[in-house]
């Protein structure tokens, strides 16, 4: 199976395993995809870890192969929420004062494995450490800061943690998710986006359900907003992460469309204004959300939200309906 669904083909060559894996990574970059787990038997590997099995012992495997974009957008929306935890638990240690080894020892482990997400992903973006930056520094000094808290977590072996000493690194992990934020809103994920198409009725789907969500996410949008000007940052910034996955799905979806149904987004036009400078308007607006956030001006992001980016959207569900009638009848 690929992604749960049977595939049938011929396979080449011996009765390993490993002859499967080979199989479905050629197929896979033959068609710009990433084959990066599966399932044998419902036991779940990497394909650089394979058990030492032969087909004759095996009844199902499910071969997860995934888009870069897709890729991209699921490891950054893990690593964010994994930056929310460890926030958490820096603010209990801080109340409670205790911190086990064994704490520190699972921190060890999930930073390293933040900064391999963090690495891989500038790479799977095209990126270069220093082409994005965050508060006046680029992604290479949060890296080597994350780096140097990493390895002092090290020196404590198995001891307690002092809390003073978790707090003045709790900063780093909300500079990195924002740095996250900041790679799903440029113009790298976009184009990896564009490059990454699904099929026609996956598509069209996306499309119909970003419309549905859209009431929804208006309210969203105003709540973050208020959050933001009482003071309430982490509720803003978990209503912000959620537009921001919305936004993702529609910009996937929409910039798609173009080259599977060949309809330009010019063509989309609601009271004088097309879809294409409609969602030039919302990318300059993410932009200048993305410009508020590195400098921490939580009073400018609550008023980009209510005053600029909720009006733009509220016409949104207009265009969604005039491209999906266009689409039905190609």
């Amino acid at each position: 199976m690929i992604n749960d669904c049977p595939v049938d083909f011929e396979l080449g060559g011996g009765g390993n395993i490993s002859d499967i894996v080979d199989s479905i990574s050629d197929w896979s970059r033959e068609r710009d995809l990433i084959f990066y787990e599966l399932y044998i038997d419902e036991d779940r590997y990497a394909i650089d870890k394979l058990p030492d099995v032969t087909l004759d012992e095996i009844e199902i495997v499910n071969c997860i192969v995934q888009s870069k974009a897709d890729i991209v957008f699921s490891s950054i929306d893990e690593a964010s929420r994994y930056c929310d935890r460890v926030i958490a638990f820096i603010k209990q240690v801080a109340d409670s004062g205790e911190c086990s080894g064994n704490d520190a020892a699972n921190m060890l482990s999930g930073v390293t494995w933040l900064l391999e997400v963090l690495s891989k992903t500038i790479g799977l973006l095209g990126l270069d450490n220093g082409s994005v930056k965050h508060k006046d520094h680029d992604v290479s000094y949060y890296m080597h800061a994350a780096g140097k808290f990493r390895d002092s977590l090290r020196e404590f072996e198995g001891d307690a943690v002092p809390p003073e000493f978790l707090a003045a690194h709790r900063e780093i992990f909300s500079d990195i998710k924002y740095i996250f934020k900041i790679f799903l809103l440029s113009d790298a994920m976009r184009s990896l986006i564009i490059q990454s198409i699904d099929s026609p009725d996956v598509l069209v789907a996306s499309l119909a359900k970003t419309g549905d969500e859209l009431p929804d996410q208006l309210e969203n949008i105003r709540s973050a907003a208020i959050a933001y000007q009482t003071g309430k940052d982490a509720e803003g910034s978990e209503r912000l992460k959620n537009f921001v996955d919305f936004i993702y799905l529609y910009t996937r979806t929409c910039y798609q469309i173009v080259p599977m149904f060949r309809i330009e987004l010019s063509e989309v036009e609601v009271d004088g204004v097309t879809l294409e400078k409609k969602n030039r308007e919302m990318r300059d607006l993410l932009h200048e959300v993305i410009t508020v956030m590195e400098n921490n001006d939580i009073i400018s992001l609550s008023d980009t939200l209510e005053y600029e980016i909720l009006p733009t959207l509220e016409s949104l569900d207009k265009y969604i309906a005039l491209l999906l009638s266009k689409i039905s009848n190609r």
